[in-house]
Order: structure tokens, then C-alpha cells, then sequence
């Protein structure tokens, strides 16, 4: 009963708004540190399509973190569990792209590129949606060689975590904890005419997303890369 609850346009509606406020609740705690705000407002102000890209296990908080003036768009399967987090991240600020990285990747991989064509910005876990975690995919750089759209890497950090189980390790911040949102420097990929040349643009993406993101995890002394689910940073002991 539960199942049918969560899976009926009713049972979705209720849990999109309250998830939705939850992560809120927990977003206004945080005291953060928005300096990247300040930065993609520099990056972006005459942009004309971008893909911005974080890691999977960093996802919970970058709808609240980005600036709502260059409103995200993702991509997000139509199956039951992506109808679910597609009305938890809309009311937070993110416009849903229906299709699947997996099934019918071409349509998604079309509307995505449509949306960059009308000068918006993306948004791509390239590690998603089953990993592994923090090793990039050729989604990202296949799409910036299509389009020609620069790439915007950012990350998030905090002090005080959870993580939850799954194969991302998804990080989850403490309420009243300290967090920090960095953003990368703008990448234009010169266009891949062979498959090396793909591969190297990947490997270069992923180089850059670490680099952002080991810096974010730096603020607090540590790096989340290197911890299981079931280690914590000292302060969380």
C-alpha cells in the first residue's frame, strides 16, 4: 500500500512538497560560504548556454546553491522514482528535462542539446545515474563537442555530513553545519574529431571536477573522496 502511495500522482505531489521543505530546512541551516556565487555571476554574465556539471554525491544541494537568475535544467528519467525527485528539485528552483541517460539516451541527449541552442544552462552528474563514483562518462564532452557550449565545473562542501547508503555515498549536510560553494573555471573543449580525442577531453573534465571538488572538501581539512559510508570527518565523530 505504501508502494502505490508513493508511486500515485497524489502520493508524489505530497512527498515532492515536503522532501522539497525538508532539504530547505536543512539548505537555510547551513551557514555557507557562497563565494561561487559571486564567481559564476562573473563566469555567466554573457553566457549563452552552458553545462554545468558536479558530482553525483554532491547533487542534494546544488538546486539551493545555484543562483535562480540562470535557472538549471536537468535531466530526469519519467519512470516513478524520477517523477518523485523531478517535483522535489522544481519547487527548489530546477526545470526538468524528460528522458534517460540509459533508455532513448538519443532524445535526452536532443533535448539537452535544444536547451543549450536557446542559450540555457544544463545540468550533467557525469557520473551518474549508477557510477562510477567521481569518474566521468562521455556524456559532458560529447555534448560540449556537439554544441560547441563551454563547460562549467562547481562543488559543494561541508563540515558536518551524513552519508547515505547507495552507491554515491550521497552527502547529506548536518543541520547548523559550515559549507562552502566553489565554482571551476569556464572549460571550451577544442572540437574531438577522433575518439582519443574524446577520451582525453573526459579525462581532462575529470581532472578539472576533482580539482574544484577536493578544493571544496580542503576548506574543512579533509577530502570525502577518500571517506566510506561509514567514516565521518572528525568533527562528526
Amino acid at each position: 500500500m505504501v508502494k502505490r502511495f508513493v508511486k500515485s500522482p497524489f502520493g508524489q505531489f505530497i512527498l515532492g512538497w515536503v522532501l522539497a521543505l525538508v532539504v530547505a530546512v536543512i539548505m537555510l541551516s547551513v551557514r555557507w560560504n557562497g563565494r561561487g556565487r559571486a564567481e559564476i555571476n562573473a563566469s555567466l554574465r554573457d553566457h549563452d548556454g552552458v553545462i554545468l556539471v558536479f558530482w553525483h554525491e554532491r547533487i542534494l544541494a546544488m538546486p539551493w546553491l545555484w543562483p535562480r537568475r540562470y535557472r538549471m535544467n536537468a535531466l530526469q528519467s519519467p519512470h516513478p522514482d524520477g517523477r518523485l525527485m523531478a517535483r522535489i528539485v522544481n519547487h527548489l528552483g530546477v526545470t526538468t528535462i524528460w528522458g534517460s541517460s540509459n533508455r532513448q539516451a538519443l532524445s535526452g541527449f536532443r533535448s539537452l542539446k535544444r536547451t543549450l541552442d536557446q542559450g540555457k544552462v544544463v545540468a550533467i552528474t557525469p557520473d551518474g545515474p549508477r557510477g562510477p563514483a567521481r569518474q566521468s562518462a562521455n556524456g559532458p564532452v560529447a555534448l560540449a563537442n556537439l554544441t560547441q557550449k563551454p563547460i562549467l565545473p562547481v562543488a559543494w562542501s561541508v563540515d558536518r555530513y551524513w552519508r547515505a547508503p547507495g552507491w554515491d555515498g550521497m552527502i547529506i549536510p548536518k543541520p547548523f553545519s559550515r559549507g562552502v560553494f566553489l565554482c571551476g573555471n569556464l572549460i571550451d573543449l577544442p572540437k574531438a574529431d577522433t575518439k582519443d580525442d574524446l577520451r582525453r577531453h573526459r579525462m581532462a573534465l575529470q581532472s578539472a571536477m576533482n580539482d574544484i571538488t577536493d578544493r571544496a572538501d580542503a576548506s574543512f581539512g579533509t577530502s570525502l573522496q577518500k571517506l566510506g559510508n561509514n567514516d565521518r570527518h572528525p568533527a562528526n565523530q
